[in-house]
């Protein structure tokens, strides 16, 4: 079954500082975790197209320049490098294509060209090989092989074109959440379009469309949906009109977090950046001083949970470790009515199937998607096919597939340690690491969520890494793989120390790097990646089930 693919358009407004390219990473990977490949289309940055042409004019000839494309294509390209870096970051799988390694020719004008043709094959090669591809919009190849620009709006025509030859959905993504009767901005009141006639569209879309755009989609008959990143809200552009109504909007919602190193840290960041959406009320620490002389407000900070509940707040981020008081703390919140978002997983394996019905019981929502992967959405693809997975094998724990690289290139067991501590990785304490306790956690997790079994620890065979030295080189590459599989003579599941041809796709995580190969019972296959390991990978995981909880509070 071929994985389904979206192709999303990030217009210059909602890419005007570089923080906005984190926003958007944010999106891509929302969609990633829901199973789908990503096609992202850039725009320049805020006013780049301007500056750059600004330039233009003062040191080029008049009128019509060849040579005009090879300069303002550059806000485009520099977008998706910054779109790509930011993806990078959060563990997401990314991958920057050209127009001219697309194939994405046009004929016509330098500056008003109209696209003929995407070599399409190489671009769902692209897909299977990397998930998900960035690529500059506005551009293409024209003839004799130069550059050529679309016109005003290029890079929404550039994915509405993509999305037509790949026959699958576009979203172009604006400072808005949709079409709406007058400016919304101007006027709080404003009834949005739920859905919109490519005919309406163009009389009343401008000048959030390029008519170039529009034109397109209605000649040829492709619907797309126009929205604004972080908001599952959208209108709907296609062959009918529909009502217009208020525009839902999510409720602000009050958080109160327990633990601030370096993944509690990432992720007080990231909420204290949508202060329109999230505001953080209390956060639960061992020693308030040290945070203090960070800069951490001090009424902010807590040493005992009772504050935390006085602080009345909708949702509870655990980016704690061990199983107590974690687990307590969870259900005591979870009772009250209070949202929880954990990447605990020591403490919601220990939980299990108990834990989660304990939270459907009380009417809260339980999410946990960091607590396994990173930034693999591993436990999201658990959920999703439930019932058809007969084997999964992945690499669970990014800090020891990051030290079996290091100690493969000849470095001991002792610097490889201290280097991925150094690099953030792995704890002051890595034994949960190394003895396999932290992946045997997550194994727990895939067994529950994904074949309906609860195990303990006890039942999971495990292969240390522990001063790991290999007598000689490996054949292929060393990597300590899950295995969690359920055939004829039951469920099994186990962590194995295997040197692994280099072909095969979980030997081909780099560093800290992770791969996931899902099988099912009627054959078919599914790999993912991301990375395993790392603040800012489990600080996007946190933050994509905040903001899915966060969608619940439409109003």
């Amino acid at each position: 079954m071929p994985v389904p693919v979206i192709v999303l358009n990030f217009g210059h407004s909602v890419l005007n500082s570089l923080e906005d390219y984190t926003q958007a990473a944010s999106e891509i990977y929302r969609h990633y975790r829901q199973g789908q490949n990503v096609v992202a289309v850039t725009s320049a940055q805020g006013d780049q197209t301007d500056v750059l042409m600004a330039e233009a004019r003062r040191i080029g000839p008049e009128g019509e320049a060849k040579n005009l494309p090879e300069l303002l294509q550059l806000g485009e390209r520099r977008s998706a490098a910054l779109l790509a870096l930011a993806l990078e970051r959060i563990g997401a799988p990314a991958f920057v294509r050209q127009a001219r390694d697309l194939g994405l020719t046009a004929e016509g004008s330098f500056t008003e060209a109209r696209l003929t043709g995407l070599d399409t094959p190489q671009l769902l090669q692209d897909l299977k090989d990397h998930d998900i591809v960035v690529m500059p919009g506005f551009v293409a190849i024209g003839e004799k092989d130069r550059a050529v620009l679309l016109g005003d709006g290029g890079a929404d025509l550039t994915a509405l074109y993509v999305a037509d030859q790949l026959d699958v959905e576009a979203v172009l993504l604006k400072d808005v959440d949709g079409i709406y009767e007058v400016d919304p901005k101007s006027n709080p009141e404003a009834k949005r379009y739920e859905e919109i006639s490519w005919d309406d569209a163009t009389r009343v879309a401008g000048p959030l469309i390029a008519p170039r755009a529009l034109g397109f989609a209605r000649k040829q008959q492709v619907p797309f949906r126009v929205g604004t990143p972080g908001l599952p809200s959208y209108t709907r552009v296609g062959p009918t009109t529909g009502a217009m109504k208020i525009a839902p909007s999510p409720q602000k919602l009050k958080i109160a977090m327990m633990g601030l190193g370096v993944v509690g840290g990432g992720v007080f960041r990231r909420v204290k950046a949508h202060a329109d959406q999230f505001e953080i009320v209390k956060v639960m620490v061992r020693s308030p001083d040290k945070y203090i002389d960070q800069g951490y407000k001090p009424e902010l900070l807590a040493t005992d949970f009772d504050a935390l509940l006085a602080a009345k707040p909708d949702v509870f981020i655990d980016v704690s470790g061990g199983v107590e008081p974690a687990l307590s703390h969870t259900k005591t919140m979870l009772e009250n009515g209070v949202h929880v978002v954990s990447a605990n997983k020591q403490a919601i394996a220990a939980g299990g199937q108990d834990l989660l019905d304990f939270a459907v019981t009380h009417k809260s929502q339980l999410r946990f998607s960091s607590a396994a992967g990173g930034g693999m959405p591993v436990l999201e693809m658990c959920l999703r096919e439930a019932g058809r997975i007969t084997r999964v094998q992945a690499l669970l724990n990014g800090t020891t597939n990051y030290m079996l690289d290091e100690i493969a290139k000849g470095r001991s067991y002792a610097e490889a340690l201290k280097d991925a501590q150094d690099k953030g990785f792995a704890e002051a304490d890595p034994s949960g690491d190394v003895s396999g306790a932290d992946a045997a956690a997550k194994i727990r997790l895939i067994a529950l969520l994904g074949f309906g079994e609860t195990i303990g620890l006890d039942n999971i065979p495990q292969d240390t890494i522990d001063n790991f030295a290999p007598n000689a080189p490996a054949k292929g590459a060393w990597k300590r793989v899950a295995n969690i599989w359920k055939d004829r003579n039951g469920f099994s599941s186990a962590l194995e120390l295997k040197d692994l041809s280099k072909n095969n796709f979980i030997a081909q995580a780099e560093g800290e790097e992770a791969h996931a190969v899902f099988d099912f019972d009627d054959g078919d296959q599914y790999r993912i990646r991301g990375k395993g390991a790392g603040r800012w990978p489990t600080t996007e995981s946190v933050m994509a089930d905040l903001f899915d909880i966060s969608a619940t509070t439409l109003t």
